[in-house]
Order: structure tokens, then sequence, then C-alpha cells
């Protein structure tokens, strides 16, 4: 008996017990269509954590107080340490020669009016010249922040579209003057709209000279330090340019540990991995016991049909099938039948991982490796799965099967 025949014997089968083959094939289905699922979700985080970190290029990196601390104690710990200042981020400026881009940073909440609108807990940035470099920040209406405004301490801010449309001052805000907290600031400049991270917006701020900023505002947990190196490659001399000018003014002798943070677009890549890796691992090993008892099933059924068919095993040994036909002939009907499931999942984990990306904030990209993968994944379950039945079957005494009612 050759392939074709063997598949067209697995797909009668199918047809011929509608119910019975839906069931069969329902663990298959659920794990393949979940992994598929899975790694779709996986795979649209990536793209989209690494579109957002590297936004503004991968030579750019922080400094401030707190770095990478991912737990209460390492973050209890940083805390301790002492507070990075304006004066410090201008040393930062002056001094290194493999920065192109040092901005200072600060962040407040505060209540914005308009008229007689007021929106309240408004994230209230305070920055100095070039932080659209470093934040990939367009201009949509106006103009961005100077080194002249912020020198100066202007009254003047930028805002994000979305607090113009909160305040129903979208229509020309450029020259209005709005409240923020108990100052009064002029709109200088609109961001264009750069939509949602996660269902975060980054489109509701207003963003002031860092040192406007620091004269009516004071900083959560310190200030802090966007830098943009002049190219890739001078990334680590600046890093290490921006590590001696602050242990120089921090005071710290040789062999005594940083009291700051440096981090990179790496740093942050490396810590989102650490923090997704469990979660995925997690699901894709439900996905798993599901393709198991699908596995276990499709066994099951096989037995069954080894036994519903032993008369005819019989029959076409008696007519010269050896052994291995009929290992072969068992093989790739399970194999088939796990393969009618795994394309059913795949096709279901690709629906379902659009349709989410769709209707909600979790980012999918369904990737062609992955349908690869899930189409492999119910092949193998077929194949191992169907090895026992098979070996069964071809073991089956000839006279013996004959006989069998």
């Amino acid at each position: 008996m050759n392939l074709r025949e063997s598949v067209g014997i697995a797909l009668r089968a199918l047809q011929a017990n509608k119910l019975r083959s839906a069931l069969t094939l329902l663990g298959t289905i659920i794990g393949v269509g979940s992994v598929i699922f899975v790694l779709s979700v996986v795979e649209g985080l990536n793209q989209y954590v690494s579109q957002k970190i590297l936004s503004a290029g991968s030579n750019v990196f922080w400094l401030d107080k707190i770095g990478d601390a991912m737990n209460d104690e390492a973050f209890e710990d940083a805390m301790k340490r002492p507070d990075i200042t304006i004066d410090d981020v201008d040393a930062i400026r002056l001094q290194s020669r493999y920065a192109g881009v040092v901005v200072a940073g600060g962040n407040d909440l505060a209540a914005v009016r308009a008229g007689n609108k007021v929106v309240r807990g408004v994230p209230v940035n305070g920055r100095s010249a070039g932080y659209d470099l470093v934040e990939d920040y367009a201009i949509g209406e106006g103009r961005h922040l100077t080194e002249v405004d912020d020198r100066r301490r202007r009254p003047v801010c930028v805002i994000g579209p979305e607090v113009a449309d909160e305040l129903r001052i979208e229509h020309d805000p450029v020259g209005r003057r709005i409240r923020v907290g108990n100052q009064t600031l002029e709109v200088v400049g609109m961001t264009k709209a750069k939509g949602k991270i996660m269902g975060v917006t980054q489109d509701r701020f207003v963003t002031v000279p860092i040192r406007t900023f620091s004269k009516y505002w004071q900083s959560r947990f310190s200030y802090y330090a966007y830098i943009k190196s002049s190219d890739q490659a001078a990334l680590p001399l600046a890093i290490q340019e921006v590590r001696n000018v602050m242990r120089g003014r921090h005071h710290l002798s040789p062999g005594r540990p940083d009291d700051f943070g440096i981090t990179t677009a790496d740093t942050w890549m490396e810590i989102y991995r650490r923090i997704t890796g469990g979660l995925f691992a997690l699901t894709i090993g439900v996905a798993a016991i599901s393709l198991l008892v699908g596995g276990i099933v499709i066994m099951n059924i096989m037995l069954v049909s080894v036994t519903e068919r032993t008369r005819e095993i019989g029959v076409r040994k008696a007519l010269g099938a050896r052994r291995r036909d009929i290992l072969s002939q068992f093989l790739v009907e399970s194999t088939t039948l796990s393969l009618a499931g795994g394309s059913v999942g795949v096709g279901l984990g690709v629906v379902f991982a659009l349709l989410v990306g769709v209707v909600s904030p979790l980012p999918t990209a369904v990737s062609i490796p992955s349908l690869f993968l899930g189409v492999g994944m119910a092949c193998f379950v077929g194949v191992f799965f169907g090895s026992y039945p098979a070996w069964r079957a071809s073991r089956l005494d000839p006279i013996e099967a004959l006989r069998y009612e």
C-alpha cells in the first residue's frame, strides 16, 4: 500500500466517524493552537518592545539613582543613594567628549487647566534641550523647547496631543496659556501622536524646561539623564566617561561600587526577557500538556482501530503484506490524524492571535517559523503516539487475525 492510499484510508476514517474524530483531535487542536497563539504574542511583544526601546537609537543610555534594581531589597538600597542633580548632568555635558546629546529629566504630576476644563493627574516632565532626540518625539505644531528656554527659565511648555484633546484646545494650541498646578505656562508646541504601549498612552504629558521645572516642582526619585553617544561605536566610551564623571563628583575611591545606575537598551531588553520568560515558559508548558493529552487520545483511538481491523490486517498479511507495510500504514494514518488536528489548530491559533491584536492592546505578530513549528509538533505527536499501535498491528499473527470475529 502506498502513501496516498494510507492517507486516503485515514481521511475516510475521519469522515466516517465525525464526532469521534473531532473528540480525538480536540487535544491536538487546542495544543497546537495554544502554541501558535503564545508564539505570536511573544513575537509581537518582542518586536514591539524592541521598537519602543530602540526608537531613539541603540546608542541611548540612562543615568539615574535606581539603575536596574528589580526587587524590594535592591530598590530600598538604591533609594539610599545620593540624588542625581541637574548640576551632575551639566557636568557630564561639559566633560564628556563622546556624549552627543545629554538631557536632564525630572517628573511630577499636576492638574492642568484651560478655561473651565480641568485635567488631573497629568505627568509634568522637566527636560533640557534635545529631549526630542532621545525620546523620539516629533513636533506636530509649534516648536520644541530650546536651550534658551531652559537657561532663562521661561514659563513655556510643550504638550501631548491627548492633553490638548482633553482640554479641547487641539486646534491651534500654540500661544494658548494653561495652568499647570499653580503656574501659568504658554504652550509653544504640541507633539505628534505616538499611541500607546501596552494600553498606556504616550501622548498625555506636559513638558517644561528642566530649570523651570526645578523652580516649581520636585522630581520623584531625584533627577536623571538621557545620554546619546555620538555613534554606536562610541557607546562604551560614553558610558565610561559618564561613570568617571559621576564617581568623581560623588568622591568614590577606587574599589567602591557605583552609587548610581547606568542602564542601556540591552539592559532593558534583558529585564524584559527575565520578567516575561517564566510566564511564556509556563504557558508553553500548559500547551504541551494539551498536546500530550491529544497524543494519548490518538494512541487510544489507533489501538481501537487496530482491534476493529484485525481481520483486515490478517487478510493483508495473507495476501503478502509485510510487517513494515502494516507498520507504515498505521503510522501514516496516525500522523494524518494528528496533522489534520494540527492544521486546524494552526488556523485557529492564527485567527485568535490576529483577533486579540485587533481588539486588545496586546501586540501580536504571526511568524512563518511558528507555523512550521506547529505543523512539525503535530507530525511528531502522530508519529510518536502512533508507533505503539502500529507496532502491535504489525506483530499480529495472520492466522489468529483471520479467525478474529
